[in-house]
Order: C-alpha cells, then structure tokens, then sequence
C-alpha cells in the first residue's frame, strides 16, 4: 500500500475525496487529510505519504507554495494537483514543481481511477529500483543532484565519499549540465511527466546521466565534455528523440563542464542562462557559450532607415531602442500604405536588431513589435477607401508574434505578413510613386506627413523627391500638403465642430498654428469663415 495525503481546505472536498474511491483496491491507504499548507507539512513530517493530492488555491499558504516547500527535502513523492481554475499559468508552474498530475474540480472518479493507476505503476517500479539497489539507498542520485543545484551558496551539502560516488556511479572526471524546455506546445502536467519519465529511464536507468526537473526545465548532469560541437550534436539528438511530441519545440543549452560535483552549480547556471536567451538562437542545437546567437549584440548594428530619428543617437548607440516606436511607426505605417515591402523588411530587422543589441528580453522584443504593429495598424485603419486594413490577417499576426518561439521565425514572419496588412492598391514602383504620394495625402492627410520620411520610404533623394512632386503638381510638397488639409478643414467648420476638434482632425497639433495656416490660404480665420 502507498500513503496518501490530502489537502484542501473544504471539509466536505477532503472527505468526499477519502470516499469517492475504494482507495485500496488500487493500492494506496489515505493515512490523513490535512486543511491547509501549514497543517499539511506537519503530517507530511509525521506519515511520510508516497502520494500528495493538493488544492491549489488556499488561504495562507497556496498548494504551489506547499509543493515547492515539500520539494526542498523531498524530490521523490508524487504529487496532484487540484483546481476550481483552468489556468494556464497555475498549470505553466505546477509544471516546474515536476508535478505528476492536474485535476480540474469537481473531480471525476474514473479520472481519479486511471492517474492513480499510472501513479501506482510508477510507485512500483520505483519501489523495485530501491529494493535492487541497496548500495544507493543512502544517495539517491536524483535528490542529491536536486540539492546541489538547488542550493544557495556551494558548501551547504554534505558531498558524497569517492565509495559512496562509486556506488552511486557518479565518479566521473567531467561533469556538465544540459538543460532542456518543450516550447510550442500547451502546459500540460501529465505529457510533461511522460516526457521527464522517458529522459530518467534512457539515463539514470542507464548510468548514461542523471535526469531531473528544475523550474520547467529537465535537467541532465553528464560525464561528458560538452565543449565540442561534435558532444552537442550528439546530445541534442538523444534530446530531440526522447521529446518526440507533436508541436513541441525544443530549447536546449549547455553549461561549461567541472571537475567536481562541488562546481556543478555553476554549470547548471551557465546553462539556465543560455536557456533564458534561447529565443534569439537559430535553435536545432544544443545552445553553448560558443554557440553565436542570430544577431550579434554589437551598437550601431541597424539599418540607415532606422536612424536617429527613431529615439537614438546619430552614431546608433541607443540608450532605448523602444523609445522612438512612434516615428518608427510612422515609416511602418507608410511603408505598408505604399507597397514598398523592401522598406518594411528593413525597418523591422532594424527595430530588431537594436533591441538586441541594447540586450532585451523575449518578451519585451514580442512586446515592442506588437506595440509598433498595433500603432502602424491603426492610422492604416483611418486610410480611407483605396487602401484597406486586413483585420483578420492583424488579428492573426499579433497572435503570432506571441507564439513564436525563435526571433529568426518572428522577424521572417513579421516581414512577409506586414505588406499584406493593407489590401488595394498598387505596389510603389516606377512612374506611380507621384501619384502614390498625392493618394497617401488625401487619405492620411491627419498623419505626421514629412517629405524626408516619405523619402525614405519611397527610397529616394528628398530633394529630389521634393523636384519630382513641384513638378508633376506644381506645387511644393508641404503647400500641397496644406492646401489638403485646409480643404478638409473647411468641410468640417461648415459641419459645425469646434476649432480646435478641426484643427486636430486635419493634421495640426497646435491650434495657434492652424490659425496661421487657415488665414495664410483662405484670407479669414477660421471663427471669421463660420460666421460667413
């Protein structure tokens, strides 16, 4: 029989789970219950349970910080996890804390019925291993590889004796650490513990390494050098194919090998710390500190395009790359407005390239582009009836950037999908782009418009864009410009609006300033024009 524990704080939860099944009958005894965390770590004390069935909301102290307090000292016992809440970070951390399986309340029977028959199975070859192996009864290898790197600073352990090491077949010359994430996939405890179940078997089964869990990862101590490219390749094959799951993606990251158990920690960090960057490597490999990532982190690496006008200095050194996102936005929004793919490409590896460089996270480089597509998305959305935004290809873009798991795969991603967002129209090519720019006007005549932005866009010469537009309407881009907006502006007093609501509809932030230009090509302020 296996001892089980349960913990909930409902009364009526604790003893309709001590009643739903004939607990014997598959091989397990329920040796108490217990109402909280602080109640639940005293019995644990005291019964020592094979099994731990745990709420993971309760007052004072939650079912995830009594999992997590339980693990310091035991690594080994199997543990469910109940919950009201289908929550997809509940369910990301359970994982971390090598859980063995997520129940939803209320709980079904036969649910119940068939975890603790998979448990059992594993209780018992577990069992059959520690009675087989009286020589290692005293270091169990996976809990001492746990404590020591899990532990704060080196020397808190106890190490084991050569004999003992010898007997635990740990006395190698080389210790390195390999630490394994499933990306792409959904949290899932019970797929996770199928996966970390195959790695103990291929290696501690084996004495090929020890396999355990740390904050979602699965980590491998190794005797192996993992220095060479050779090492890595082959360790990441025996990785790939023990994952084996559909739409899961693997990262993967090496630490640097020790001499001593003692060092191993170290190892394991330089790995964790590689791990934690693994989005920006091309990814197919085991990551090690000689392992070039998809963009060097060197300043001033991002294209002319991108230039000081986007929150920058003039030599590229960014103190924060995310800082100009708005003029950044406007060139996005006028590259996609246009059709000038190229430009798009550009601006996106630029943005990208610099927030690595500037040493971003994941999370803030998916965030940034979100924000840069959102707002070059949303003037696209006043462009009036030639161009048209495509919400359902945004909706499926700002989706995806959150999903990617490779920076390479998003920047490829963002590149080819952001041409698309605007539908109608034609591309920006050869004698069109006059006319391009004369249609962008009386769409977007609201926007921040710049001739030396549009030429950017449009990849020429300012001046010489400036030469081209004079001579096709004869007049000057920004009198032009005026002439639109002054237009538009007249439409809207005679509707009625505020002076200030027009000034801001037409493009003109300053409403002084929009006085100036109303009486420049009317003859009358604008107060003077409504009472006409």
């Amino acid at each position: 029989m296996y001892n089980v524990l349960i913990t909930d704080d409902e009364p009526t939860i604790r003893e309709g789970l001590r009643t739903l099944i004939d607990w014997e009958a598959l091989g397990y005894r329920v040796v108490d219950t217990a109402a909280n965390g602080g109640d639940a770590l005293r019995k644990i004390e005291r019964h020592r349970p094979d099994l731990l069935i745990v709420d993971i909301r309760m007052p004072g102290m939650s079912g995830l910080e009594l999992v997590e307090a339980v693990r310091k000292t035991d690594s080994a016992v199997r543990v469910l996890i109940l919950s009201g809440y289908a929550d997809f970070d509940y369910a990301k951390k359970a994982i971390g804390l090598n859980i063995d399986g997520y129940l939803l309340k209320p709980v079904d029977e036969d649910e119940l019925a068939e975890q603790l028959v998979r448990l059992r199975g594993e209780l018992d070859r577990r069992r059959k291993e520690r009675e087989e192996s009286g020589a290692r009864r005293a270091w169990n290898r996976q809990k001492l590889l746990h404590a020591l790197l899990a532990r704060g600073e080196a020397g808190q352990e106890r190490l084991p004796e050569p004999e003992e090491l010898e007997a635990l077949g740990l006395r190698w010359e080389r210790y390195s650490i390999a630490a394994v994430k499933l990306q792409g996939m959904e949290p899932n405890p019970e797929r996770f513990a199928a996966i970390r179940d195959r790695f103990l078997r291929a290696y501690d089964d084996k004495d090929k390494g020890v396999a355990v869990t740390m904050e979602a990862a699965i980590v491998l101590l190794l005797p192996a050098d993992l220095a060479s490219e050779a090492a890595r390749r082959r360790v990441y094959a025996d990785i790939a194919g023990l994952v084996a799951e559909p739409c899961a993606q693997i990262a993967a990251a090496a630490g640097s090998p020790v001499a001593s158990l003692a060092d191993v920690r170290r190892s394991y960090a330089e790995a964790a710390g590689l791990l934690d960057r693994a989005f920006f490597y091309a990814g197919g490999e085991l990551i090690a500190a000689s392992t070039a990532p998809l963009h060097p982190a060197e300043a001033g690496i991002g294209p002319a395009i991108g230039g000081a006008a986007e929150g920058g200095a003039a030599d590229g050194s960014e103190a924060d790359p995310a800082a100009g996102l708005p003029a950044l936005a406007d060139k996005l929004f006028l590259a996609i407005d246009v059709g000038n793919a190229a430009a798009v490409a550009q601006l996106v590896e630029g943005l990208g390239r610099r927030l690595i460089a500037a040493g971003r996270s994941e999370e803030a480089v998916k965030t940034a582009f979100a924000d840069l597509v959102a707002a070059a998305a949303g003037k696209l959305s006043h462009g009036g009836d030639v161009r048209k935004l495509d919400n359902a290809r945004l909706s499926a873009c700002m989706k995806a950037i959150y999903r990617h798991v490779r920076y390479g795969e998003l920047e490829r991603d963002l590149t080819e999908t952001l041409p698309k967002l605007a539908t109608g129209g034609a591309s920006c090519s050869g004698d069109k782009q006059i006319k391009r720019m004369i249609d962008l006007i009386h769409r977007s005549y609201d926007e921040n418009l710049k001739l030396e932005t549009l030429a950017e866009v449009f990849n020429y010469n300012s001046a010489y864009l400036g030469k081209l537009f004079k001579s096709e309407t004869g007049e000057y881009f920004n009198t032009y410009l005026d002439k639109v907006r002054i237009g538009k502006a007249k439409e809207l007093l005679d509707q009625g609006l505020k002076i200030y609501q027009v000034a801001e509809k037409v493009g003109y932030a300053n409403v002084d300033y929009f006085h100036g230009k109303f009486r420049k090509y009317v003859g009358v302020s604008p107060s003077a024009y409504r009472k006409k």
